[in-house]
Order: C-alpha cells, then sequence, then structure tokens
C-alpha cells in the first residue's frame, strides 16, 4: 500500500509539473531560430547580389553612367551603378544593417578579391587566396572555363541544401544553418556567413569625374572609367556658299580635353570638301573648312554635312551642318549691299539684281552674262561704287560698243568708283564711262580692240587703267581730263583722236609701244603741264619726231629705256 501511495503522489506531482510548465524560454528559441534564418536568407541575397556585382565590375569594359544610393527606412545601404550598354547592377555594403551568423572560432570571414601579377584578379577568403584542389589561385574576372584559368559563376548556398557535401575547406562539418560560397562550379565550398556577414563593399569613391573608385574591405581598390557625354556645338548650323567657294566654320567638341582629329569623322555631300584643324591646344575648338563644288555640275547644291565625333568609350555623337551651293548672294554690311554671283547663265544676273536698284557692289566671279544683265547693272548707277565682272565673259550683242553712262548724268553720277569689265566686250561705245567723276581705276578686257569718243571724259579721279594688247584705236577726248601720271599705249594702236589726254595734269609719261607712229589728232597732249617725256621704240624716235602732229612733242619723244 505504501508503494502504491508514493506512485500516486509522483503522478499527481508530474501532473501538476506538466499542467504548469513554462515554455517561453522554447518559443523564444524558435523564434530566434527562425529570424536567424531569415536573416540569414537576407545576407544570402545580399551577398549573392555583391558577388555577382564585383565580378561584373572586374570584367567589365562598359563605362559608369551613374552611382544612385540606395536607402532603406532613410538609410543608405548600398549603391545602383549604371553603365552604358551594360544592364544596371546594385552593391550592398551593409552600413547599420549587418546580418548573418557568427562563423567558426568567433571571426567574420570577408570575402574579396585580389590583383595577381598576371593583371587578374583572384578571390580571396579573410585576404588569403581561394585555391581548388590542385592549389591553383581561382579567377574571379574572365569567362567562364576551366579552374583556375578563368573565372567560373559564384554560388551561395545554405548548408542544408549541400546534401552531397560532409566538410567545406576548412575540413569542418557543413553547419545545415550557414552559408556556404563555391568559386569553382560547386566542387568546394568555403563558409562566408559570420558575425557580421561579410558584406565586402567597403565604400565608393565617386569624386573623380573620369572614373569610380571600389574599395573592398579587405583593402583592394580597382577602378572603372565613368561614361562622359560628347557633344559637338558650331558656330552656325546652316552655309549658303557660292560654287566653288570656300568658308570657315568653328565649333566645339565638349566631353573631353583629350579631343584630337582622330576623334573626328566627316561626311559631305556629293562635290563638298571639308577640312578641319584643331585651334586650341585644349583639344576642344576646332575650325572646319567647307568648299562647295565648281558648279552645278560637279555636286549636289543642297545637303548636309556630317561631323561625327567618337569619345573612345563606345559612343558617338553627330553634328550636322546644312549646307546649300548657290550662284548668288546678296549681304548687307557697313559698307553697302553686295551681290556675288558665280556659274551664271546669261539673264540670271539679271534675275538675281531684280528689282534692287540700291546695290553698291556686283560682283561675277564666273559665267556669262548678255545686254539684260548689263542693263539690270546700270540700273543701279546711283549707287553701285565697285563692279566687279573679270571673272565673267559678256555674250550680248552689242559687245563691240558697250555703254555705261549715257553722257546725260548729272556730276557724281554714276557713282563708281572701281570697275573690272568682262571678257567678250570688244569695244567700249562712245561716252561709255562720261563724267564718272568718282571712278579711280579701270580694268579693260583682253579682246577689247577700240575705245570710243569721250570714253572716260570728265572722270576727273581717273588715275589707273590699263589698255589691253589688241587695242587699235582710241577715241577723241577718251581720257580728256582725268588723273592718270602715266599710261602705255599698246603696240597695235594705228589712231588716236584729238585731244585723247588733253588737260590731264598729272600725266608725266606716255609709252607708245608702235613701231609706226600711230595717226595723231590734234592737240593731243595739250595742257598736259607736266609730260616730261614719250617713250618710243629707238628705232623708231626719227619717224615720230617727223609725224604730223608728233612733231609738236617732238623735244619729248626720246627712245624707250632698255
Amino acid at each position: 500500500m505504501k508503494a502504491t501511495k508514493t506512485l500516486t503522489f509522483l503522478l499527481a506531482a508530474l501532473t501538476m509539473t506538466a499542467c504548469s510548465y513554462d515554455d517561453s524560454e522554447l518559443r523564444n528559441q524558435i523564434n530566434q531560430n527562425t529570424e536567424r534564418i531569415a536573416a540569414l536568407e537576407a545576407w544570402q541575397a545580399e551577398t549573392n547580389t555583391n558577388i555577382q556585382s564585383l565580378q561584373t565590375l572586374l570584367n567589365t569594359t562598359d563605362y559608369i553612367t551613374a552611382v544612385t544610393p540606395i536607402v532603406e527606412n532613410g538609410v543608405e545601404v548600398g549603391y545602383t551603378i549604371s553603365f552604358l550598354n551594360s544592364p544596371a547592377i546594385t552593391i550592398y555594403h551593409g552600413k547599420n544593417g549587418d546580418k548573418g551568423d557568427k562563423g567558426e572560432n568567433g571571426i567574420t570571414p570577408q570575402i574579396g578579391v585580389t590583383q595577381g601579377g598576371d593583371g587578374n584578379w583572384y578571390w580571396t577568403l579573410n585576404s588569403e587566396l581561394m585555391t581548388d584542389e590542385q592549389g591553383n589561385p581561382i579567377r574571379a574576372n574572365g569567362e567562364t572555363g576551366a579552374t583556375g584559368a578563368s573565372a567560373p559563376v559564384p554560388q551561395l548556398a545554405m548548408g542544408a541544401n549541400l546534401t552531397n557535401v560532409t566538410t567545406d575547406t576548412q575540413g569542418n562539418a557543413i553547419a545545415p544553418d550557414a552559408i556556404y560560397l563555391s568559386v569553382d562550379d560547386g566542387r568546394n565550398w568555403t563558409r562566408v556567413s559570420g558575425e557580421k556577414g561579410g558584406n565586402f563593399f567597403s565604400s565608393i569613391d565617386t569624386t573623380n569625374p573620369t572614373q569610380v573608385t571600389f574599395i573592398l574591405a579587405d583593402g583592394a581598390i580597382f577602378s572603372i572609367p565613368r561614361y562622359t557625354s560628347i557633344k559637338l556645338t558650331f558656330s552656325q548650323d546652316s552655309i549658303q556658299l557660292l560654287y566653288g567657294t570656300d568658308t570657315e566654320i568653328n565649333f566645339t567638341a565638349e566631353g573631353s580635353t583629350q579631343f584630337t582629329l582622330d576623334n573626328l569623322y566627316t561626311v559631305t555631300p556629293d562635290g563638298w570638301k571639308v577640312s578641319i584643324a584643331l585651334t586650341r591646344t585644349t583639344n576642344t575648338a576646332f575650325t572646319m573648312t567647307v568648299t562647295a563644288p565648281a558648279d552645278a555640275e560637279s555636286g549636289t547644291a543642297d545637303g548636309e554635312i556630317l561631323v561625327m565625333l567618337n569619345n573612345g568609350q563606345g559612343n558617338t555623337t553627330i553634328g550636322r551642318v546644312k549646307v546649300t551651293a548657290v550662284k548668288y548672294t546678296i549681304e548687307n554690311n557697313a559698307e553697302g549691299s553686295l551681290l556675288t554671283a558665280t556659274s551664271l547663265q546669261p539673264g540670271e544676273l539679271a534675275t538675281a539684281i531684280g528689282n534692287r536698284s540700291r546695290l553698291d557692289n556686283i560682283t561675277v566671279t564666273s559665267g556669262s552674262i548678255n545686254e539684260a544683265d548689263w542693263a539690270a547693272i546700270k540700273n543701279n548707277y546711283r549707287h553701285l561704287k565697285v563692279l566687279d565682272l573679270a571673272g565673267a565673259t559678256y555674250t550680248g550683242t552689242d559687245s563691240n560698243s558697250i555703254i555705261y553712262s549715257n553722257g546725260n548724268l548729272s556730276p557724281g553720277e554714276p557713282s563708281l568708283v572701281n570697275i573690272k569689265l568682262p571678257q567678250g566686250i570688244t569695244g567700249l561705245g562712245d561716252e561709255a564711262f562720261y563724267h564718272s567723276d568718282l571712278l579711280i581705276s579701270v580694268t579693260l578686257p583682253d579682246g577689247l580692240t577700240s575705245i570710243g569718243k569721250r570714253a572716260f571724259q570728265y572722270s576727273f579721279n581717273l588715275a589707273l587703267i590699263n589698255l589691253p594688247d589688241g587695242l587699235t584705236s582710241i577715241g577723241e577726248n577718251a581720257f580728256y581730263r582725268t588723273s592718270l601720271s602715266t599710261i602705255t599705249i599698246p603696240k597695235e594702236v594705228t589712231s588716236i583722236g584729238s585731244e585723247a589726254f588733253y588737260d590731264c595734269s598729272d600725266l608725266n609719261t606716255v609709252t607708245c609701244l608702235a613701231s609706226n607712229p600711230p595717226t595723231l589728232g590734234v592737240d593731243i597732249f595739250l595742257d598736259c603741264e607736266t609730260l616730261t617725256s614719250i617713250y618710243v621704240p629707238a628705232t623708231s624716235v626719227d619717224s615720230y619726231k617727223a609725224a604730223e602732229n608728233w612733231s609738236t612733242w617732238a623735244d619729248k619723244i626720246v627712245a624707250i629705256e632698255p
């Protein structure tokens, strides 16, 4: 009975004890274990991201375009690294958010890389090289391939999932709740979860405008170049050029101070030419010379010049300049209104002039003009100061007696100062430039054979004129009261009209190249008070002195000096 009572009390005691058992400690342990596993899994995700990102950074040939902080709950925990041509990556540095469990012997296993003497990067653990079964260091950069030669894809795994592995690289048993790393395609596993989780990016230096520097926790440092945006800026985005002419355009290249001509490439429309020169030592300023086609048959009239700038970082920007080749341009400046034309067909100059009657300068560099064009030119007689037709050819029906002035104009009309007449004119008509008070210089074309009566009479300021070879006759009063100081009369001249050089008070010397004295009118050099010498061929001195009307000036006739 006694034993039975004792057993009864014991059961009662056990029953009472079971009813009042406190399991809070067990629950705390379970909760802690759950939190720990969750923390490990979170750390595993971050670490896996970091490992993959580190390998990407070591392998990339791309350029970084942006480094953007990642903020969680107001705390910076990492960065997003954006690239020019590749997908963005994420790295975590673990600030104020370290996770993980304590590793073997209370240490924090630290994953890292180190650069070998061959320039390649190799995986390290706690600053020691990770090696394969043969003892070769394992590459962290390069393509997936043979162990020890290139870089396999890193792997992270919970110990519970390593069912075919019993020990890690340190010889310790695989712990189900620890995290392990393999950098050799799963042949060897190293425990990497520890007291602070092993986040191995220490910091990032973004202060350098040309590169981003990464500092790992183990002290390893490497840099990735930044992408620098580039831009071309031109002083003008369109130009209009006469056929066969050129101009300069300035432009700047932004994005580097190291650009050279090797960074620039051009594409031009058919017939256009471009050359580029560096204009400053900063390698940012350039000058581009653009040349239009010689004529409408030599190239495209309209198009674009493309200037391509390659920054050597895999990016090219294109600058565009619209170009147009034209036959004439009209420019207004401080000196007046200037019309310049080229490659003209007969009648096109008249079209270009149109109703304009206040042109100060008309220049034709090439092409043909006719009587309609000449009439349009004369319409500007009150304002036209410069007429340069030396590059043109006259095809009008009145080429043997071309006239600009009609002899009925007031002093100062026309207002011409300088004139160059076109080829194709064979004669100046009577009073062609009569009373051109302001005229200073005249260029006559080859092939001109005659100068009409009073052609330049009262052109008081005329000081320079060429009489071309082939000229045969000079009309009376042709240069009456001009400012010529010297004149050479071609050898083909056979007649000079009366008073041709009358009252040329500045005339000092006359050279007559004809072997036979030209027929001379009366008073040809009357009132030429400064005339000192009339030069003639040495073998013709006597015949000149004896010739009618030449004899009046016999004392001034001398042989041409050798």
